[in-house]
């Protein structure tokens, strides 16, 4: 026979093992909820920041194609011959109308390329590929071989005059004419007058200047020479 008093103090002394008994489970299952959630938590943290740094190089990539598209897209920006090459009467290799040495630098003449080509206004108006330019700030302070060499494709009979002075009413030097071949001065200097006609100095066969036609109307007397 149990004194109350007694069986009350065993039943709390049972208690106090039963939850002993079932609380290192317990403890042991919220450690390991507490470690799968820290997991998930740092699984996040780590998958939020590989998304993150995928976006900025994603962003890095998308900025860099855009700077490389803008190369030769602005009306009046300066650019460079990043080799030597030519200006063409068109969009195309058929017609060249004027080298452009290695540096040189041409004057932009429309807001964005097309086909691989883009339109110039200076030292000529005529078309210019976009993979041989570059920026101006790029430009070599090495000085470059340039090609001085002109061909004179104006077939009139009457030849081109060479003159003193870049100036229709200037005194005649010398006459050239179809298939003779020019040697431009160095540097080569160009002067564009009133008209839009372009005089060109000459160094051979005589000392002059001589009118390279009206470039802007495709109307023009020289060509490059090709370079064997």
């Amino acid at each position: 026979m149990f004194d109350r008093k007694t069986d009350k103090m065993m039943w709390g002394v049972n208690g106090m093992k039963r939850m002993s008994h079932w609380g290192r489970p317990i403890a042991v299952f919220a450690l390991v909820l507490s470690t799968v959630g820290g997991m998930k938590a740092t699984a996040t943290v780590l998958s939020n920041t590989a998304t993150g740094n995928s976006r900025l190089a994603s962003e890095a990539i998308f900025s860099l194609k855009k700077s490389n598209i803008q190369l030769a897209q602005r009306v009046g920006e300066c650019r460079a011959a990043a080799r030597s090459t030519f200006i063409y009467q068109d969009r195309s290799t058929t017609n060249r109308i004027r080298a452009l040495q290695s540096n040189e630098k041409v004057i932009l003449a429309e807001a964005g390329g097309r086909d691989g080509w883009i339109a110039v206004s200076s030292p000529i108006s005529g078309f210019v590929q976009t993979q041989d330019l570059k920026r101006c700030a790029e430009v070599s302070t090495l000085p470059a071989r340039r090609n001085l060499c002109r061909q004179v494709i104006y077939e009139g009979v009457e030849g081109v005059a060479v003159r003193e002075k870049p100036e229709i009413s200037s005194s005649q030097v010398s006459t050239v004419f179809f298939g003779d071949r020019i040697t431009l001065s160095n540097p080569p200097e160009f002067i564009t007058d009133g008209m839009g006609r372009e005089w060109t100095k000459l160094t051979d066969p005589s000392v002059g200047w001589m009118s390279n036609g009206i470039p802007a109307r495709g109307d023009i007397n020289l060509v490059a020479c090709f370079q064997s």
